[in-house]
């Protein structure tokens, strides 16, 4: 139990109540639901929640939820670390236990769960049958802000703008990237390739919310070009298709172009033009991580060892 600055205690179903109301959109029917409880069971939760906390957390209007008063805001994000410690503790004990199960979130940018993540998913589930493995797609930012509040376990992707003080990024692997255009386009003739010859014709790129998005614009502000954008995005298959079209150039990630997939394509290095992006594992300092979440992450990149996880988290 926690105690309150009233003297009276917080107990665990209340947080599991409240951070699962938050889940279900203040809905009390499906949070009951996902609680195997009943309505008015979840609507004590919360009221003693509030009693004992001597503050309202949401705002109502007669018998409706609407959202979150401020202080409910910031208490959630606490109580969410708390959800994950007790994660934490199942997870300690089932690895003494020599047992691999319970959950295995990970956030993810559509590229990593497409590309980086097609093999290793499908062993690491036959290798791990007991243990539910849970994928979300997200931005950089929301990923970060998943891992931190304990909705996932870690996250994968390059560094967000603003990474919170209780993450650790630690690098995982090198993301190159490829210019791709439609066979016989005129900017295959450019030998070699420039920022210049790119800048003549419509591109096909990602938002400033991922890395490879920010250092573009930033590689052609530093060359005093202005590219002319065509289309700004985050699905690989998208940009691809467009480029296909002839919409315009594309740039994306080498490991989400194949020759024998995408034959109406060409693709060029453009290493030379822009910086390489590191892919970092976003974790929660001080997180246990269980005996199947270092498997996972070993098949992804084998230089993260527990050992140099743990010393990363440390650090």
């Amino acid at each position: 139990m926690w105690e309150t600055v009233k003297g009276d205690s917080v107990n665990l179903q209340q947080i599991r109540a409240f951070c699962a109301l938050v889940e279900n959109d203040m809905n009390v029917s499906r949070t009951a639901l996902a609680l195997y409880t009943s309505q008015s069971a979840v609507s004590k939760q919360i009221a003693q929640l509030e009693e004992r906390l001597g503050t309202a957390l949401l705002i109502r209007s007669k018998s409706r939820i609407l959202a979150l008063t401020e202080v409910g805001d910031q208490v959630l994000r606490c109580m969410r670390t708390m959800m994950a410690a007790t994660e934490d503790i199942s997870n300690i004990v089932a690895d003494q236990q020599l047992k691999a199960q319970g959950r295995l979130a990970i956030a993810t940018t559509h590229t990593h769960a497409r590309y980086a993540l097609q093999d290793i998913v499908p062993e690491f589930c036959r290798r791990n049958p007991s243990v539910a493995l849970r994928l979300i797609q997200a931005t950089p930012l929301e990923i970060a802000d998943l891992v931190a509040t304990g909705k996932v376990d870690i996250g994968l992707s390059t560094v967000p703008p603003v990474l919170p003080p209780s993450l650790a990024a630690i690098p995982c692997y090198e993301l190159n990237h490829v210019l791709v255009s439609k066979r016989g386009h005129p900017v295959l003739k450019d030998k070699p390739l420039t920022l210049e010859s790119i800048a003549r014709y419509p591109l096909i790129t990602y938002s400033e919310q991922h890395a490879i998005g920010r250092r573009i614009t930033q590689a052609f502000d530093a060359a005093g070009l202005t590219p002319k954008i065509a289309v700004q995005g985050t699905d690989v298959e998208i940009m691809k298709h467009y480029a296909a079209s002839g919409v315009g150039l594309a740039i994306i990630p080498v490991i989400a172009f194949s020759q024998p997939v995408d034959k109406e394509l060409q693709a060029q290095s453009v290493d030379h033009l822009f910086p390489i992006s590191i892919v970092h594992v976003l974790a929660r300092r001080g997180a246990y991580w269980p005996r199947h979440l270092c498997d996972f992450l070993g098949k992804l990149a084998p230089d993260l060892t527990p050992g140099a996880l743990e010393e990363a988290l440390i650090g």
